[in-house]
C-alpha cells in the first residue's frame, strides 16, 4: 500500500476495513546500523506577548479553521497552532518574536515545563526539564533524526502532548505516515490508528511540538507486537549520524578474505 502524509482522520478511515490489520511501511534505511546516541533538538522560546497568529478563529462558532486570524484579537497573544509553529521555528533568536533558541542532542524524547512536573507528573509521567530555564510558556520544539529498527515487528508511536504537536515518520520511495493535533488542545497521549508493520533498518522522522500557557510537556514513546505498553523510544534507537554495521555473513566473509591474504602472504616468504 503506497501511503504518503496520511493525516490522522484519514489513516483512521483508511484502517476501518476489516482485512486491513496494520500499515506496512518498508525502512528509509534497510539492514543494520549502530546504536544512537539520541535525536537532533532545537527548542524556541516566543514572546508572550507576540500577536501575529495566523491561525483561524471563528468567533461565532467558537471553532478553529475559519474566520479570522487569532492574532487579530485583543485575547490572541502567543501560539495557538501548527501554522504557528511553522512560522516560527526557523526564526534566530533576537528576531522577533523569537527570544532564545535552545539547540543540542536530546537522550530522549521526554521533556516538560515546571508545572507539568509539579502537577501532572504524578498522572501522566515525569520528564526531564526544560533545557533553558525561560521555556515554560509559548515555546516550540522540534526533533528530527532517525528511529532504529532491529528487528520486524508491528510498532506503534504516541505523543504526549500540550498544547498541540505533528508527527511524521518516513518510509522508502517518499512514503509516510503522520499523526497530529492542531490548535490548544487539553493534555492527552494519542497514537496511530492502528500498528506499522516496520523492517529492520532506519526510519526518518520528525516531531514538532508547541505550548502557549501553564502546563507544556512533549514524550515520545512506541509499544511492540501489539501490546499497547508504551514505553519511553530509548537512546539507543534514536539515530543522528547513520552507520550501518555489516550483516554476520559480511563479517564472515571480511574475515575468510583477511584470512586468505594472510596464507598468500606467508606462502611468497
Amino acid at each position: 500500500m503506497n501511503i504518503r502524509h496520511i493525516s490522522a482522520s484519514a489513516l483512521l478511515a483508511a484502517l476501518s476495513s476489516p482485512l486491513l490489520a496494520a500499515i506496512d511501511l518498508a525502512p528509509t534505511l534497510s539492514g543494520s546500523y549502530a546504536a544512537g546516541t539520541g535525536a537532533s533538538a532545537l527548542f524556541v522560546k516566543v514572546d508572550d506577548n507576540w500577536q501575529g497568529s495566523t491561525v483561524l478563529w471563528n468567533e461565532d462558532t467558537l471553532s478553529y479553521g475559519s474566520g479570522s486570524p487569532i492574532g487579530s484579537y485583543g485575547w490572541g497573544t502567543g501560539i495557538w497552532g501548527i501554522a504557528d509553529w511553522n512560522a516560527l521555528i526557523g526564526v534566530p533568536a533576537g528576531q522577533a518574536p523569537v527570544l532564545s533558541t535552545w539547540s543540542g542532542l536530546a537522550s530522549q524524547i521526554n521533556f516538560g515545563n515546571t508545572l507539568y512536573n509539579d502537577v501532572y507528573a504524578g498522572q501522566w509521567g515525569s520528564t526531564l526539564a526544560m533545557p533553558q530555564p525561560e521555556l515554560q510558556t509559548n515555546w516550540l520544539a522540534q526533533f528530527t533524526g532517525y528511529i532504529r529498527i532491529t528487528e520486524a515487528d508491528a510498532y506503534n508511536f504516541s505523543v504526549l502532548y500540550d498544547d498541540g504537536f505533528f508527527f511524521k515518520l518516513y518510509g522508502s520511495e517518499g512514503n509516510s505516515v503522520s499523526i497530529e493535533q492542531d490548535g490548544v488542545n487539553p493534555r492527552d497521549r494519542e497514537g496511530f490508528a492502528d500498528d506499522l508493520m516496520l523492517e529492520a533498518g532506519l526510519y526518518r522522522f520528525e516531531l514538532g511540538v508547541y505550548n502557549r500557557l501553564e502546563a507544556g510537556v512533549v514524550d515520545l514513546r512506541w509499544s511492540r507486537g501489539g501490546s499497547g505498553d508504551w514505553t519511553l523510544v530509548p537512546t539507543e534507537a534514536l539515530v543522528t549520524t547513520p552507520l550501518a554495521v555489516p550483516e554476520p555473513a559480511a563479517w564472515a566473509m571480511l574475515a575468510g578474505g583477511l584470512a586468505l591474504v594472510g596464507a598468500m602472504a606467508r606462502r611468497r616468504r
